[in-house]
């Protein structure tokens, strides 16, 4: 009997020296949870995905305590962190089967838990080449995604590695979900936040979380918001879940786009146009009003504004201290400061005075970008589905009466089989109404190139290419005309941009596998023949 007591409390010792070397040995828990139990040790750990972690302290409790509920609810969630969701809501279930108070947090879990597994049972999963990701989508035309992500993924794998200090154990787990109800069944979002915010993925329980272009009637930048997620998964695994979202936000907004390139990172004209209006108005979203989330926020032009405002904060960091500051100013959380004492302590500087004085006149010396908004034109996410009112035609796009005629005439004529009268209206409504308008542009472009003039095409393009960047017509007719002038390299770019939004065009791919042709890679034009007719 008294070799059972020593044995104990020698476990109980053992368990106690354990949690202590798991976080001074990295575990990187929050500060609070340095003189914290046991069980707030594993809890944090788990916050921050760090399942590795946090299974040799739940088996060393299992050993002390036996099978307890709460034992068998920390199994289940590795198992979920895991994406063992069989396995995971069994062991739920068990939990709350043993457990007098049926905690509620518990029961929300179990819901999640059952909503992934039922809604990724017959899904394909396939690996990077690179093996740093998986992809878990449903069968059929989603697979086309995989190429145009695994390319994206995988180079940003090394870039964030680089910029962020942090390369997470591999395969990172990326599911794609068919619509935008899935997403809500499978996260805490609702579809009305989804829908109002325009939140389209996420970066939750230890995987990303993505929407399928095919969602929606034209796509999305899918590409970009699949890596901005991934940068939040590198911060959340780096620090443990210690960057408030204005940070997170902040550092993926800025990343989003670093994998395509130097000089790739800047906002879109639309947003800086936002955000000098809205500072002009002295109507800025405050940080506070930025938590918990994003999504929260009441508007969508709300959120995109908080977007810009964040990327500016961590734009102004990566200027004054150049590269490697954002590693730098996360491992002073991972070290134990907050978000603001981090951020003060990399820029050197009071975080009160930056926001009150530096901030707010960074922003105003920041230039002026010329963006003449194209009145009447929506950009607006639309998801399939939703009616009429998600897909107004290109002439309700033409706000000016005037130039609306021109249009129409042009779009007769241009049925009608005469594209150089077809191009002398759409230049006439363009005289009305400028040249920001992307229904206009690429109807007057795809005029100039059924006439001949490729070169043309291109110039009328150009301006709706700066401005409104994910309008996949854009560079759908830009890669026709490139490929018209034997640019096939440009060609081949211009079409890839058009399959990172809508890759479920058929014609964006039998235009690839000729581009491929072209340039003599037969492989990936195989490819992309397959992938045409797979989405047809």
């Amino acid at each position: 009997m008294r070799h059972d007591r020593t044995t104990r409390a020698l476990r109980t010792r053992m368990l106690r020296m354990l949690t202590i070397a798991m976080l001074t040995l990295g575990a990187l828990a929050p500060a609070s949870a340095w003189a914290a139990s046991p069980a707030d040790a594993i809890e944090d750990m788990l916050d921050s995905w760090h399942v590795s972690r946090a299974r040799p302290l739940v088996e060393a409790m299992a050993t002390d305590r036996g099978e307890t509920p709460q034992v068998t609810y920390f199994r289940s969630r590795m198992a979920f962190y895991e994406q063992r969701y069989d396995e995971a809501l069994t062991l739920m279930d068990q939990a709350l089967a043993n457990s007098s108070s049926k905690p509620p947090g518990w029961v929300m879990l179990r819901e999640e838990i059952a909503a992934a597994g039922e809604v990724t049972r017959d899904y394909v999963t396939k690996t990077s080449p690179k093996g740093y990701f998986e992809i878990t989508y449903p069968k059929g035309k989603d697979e086309v995604l995989l190429p145009y992500a695994f390319d994206a993924l995988d180079e940003a794998y090394e870039v964030f590695g680089r910029e962020l200090g942090m390369r997470p154990a591999t395969p990172v787990r990326v599911e794609i979900y068919p619509n935008s109800l899935v997403l809500a069944k499978v996260s805490s979002l609702t579809e009305t936040d989804i829908k109002t915010t325009g939140t389209i993925a996420l970066c939750k329980y230890n995987r990303l979380m993505v929407t399928s272009p095919n969602a929606l009637l034209q796509g999305y930048g899918w590409v970009d918001t699949a890596v901005h997620e991934y940068v939040h998964y590198v911060i959340n695994h780096k620090t443990s879940a210690r960057v408030p979202i204005w940070m997170h936000e902040g550092l993926a907004k800025y990343l989003e786009k670093t994998w395509r390139g130097a000089g790739e990172h800047r906002l879109p004209p639309s947003s800086e146009k936002m955000l000098r209006d809205r500072l002009e108005a002295d109507d800025l979203v405050t940080f506070e009003q930025m938590h918990p989330s994003m999504a929260k926020l009441p508007s969508a032009e709300d959120a995109a504004t908080a977007y810009a405002e964040v990327y500016t904060v961590m734009e102004y960091l990566h200027r004054q201290k150049g590269e490697g500051v954002f590693a730098l100013m996360l491992d002073k959380m991972s070290a134990g400061l907050d978000a603001k004492q981090a951020y003060s302590a990399t820029l050197g500087v009071d975080f009160g005075d930056f926001e009150r004085t530096i901030w707010p006149s960074y922003l105003r010396s920041r230039p002026k970008v010329d963006f003449a908004e194209a009145e009447g034109f929506d950009d607006g996410l639309k998801f399939k589905g939703d009616g009429a009112k998600s897909a107004p035609t290109e002439l309700e796009q033409v706000a000016k009466p005037e130039a609306k005629q021109h249009v129409q005439l042009g779009l007769m004529l241009q049925t009608r089989g005469r594209p150089k009268a077809a191009a002398v209206q759409y230049e006439k409504a363009v005289r009305l109404m400028g040249d920001s308008n992307p229904v206009v542009q690429t109807r007057l472009a795809q005029s100039l190139l059924e006439s001949g003039d490729a070169k043309g095409a291109l110039d009328a393009l150009a301006p709706a290419r700066e401005s409104y960047p994910t309008y996949v017509t854009t560079w759908l007719i830009m890669g026709k005309a490139s490929a018209a002038l034997g640019e096939h390299a440009d060609a081949r770019d211009h079409l890839l941009e058009a399959a990172r939004i809508n890759p479920f065009d058929p014609e964006v791919h039998a235009l690839l596998a000729a581009a491929y042709d072209a340039l003599g890679d037969k492989d990936t034009a195989t490819r992309e023949r397959e992938y045409a007719a797979l989405v047809r």
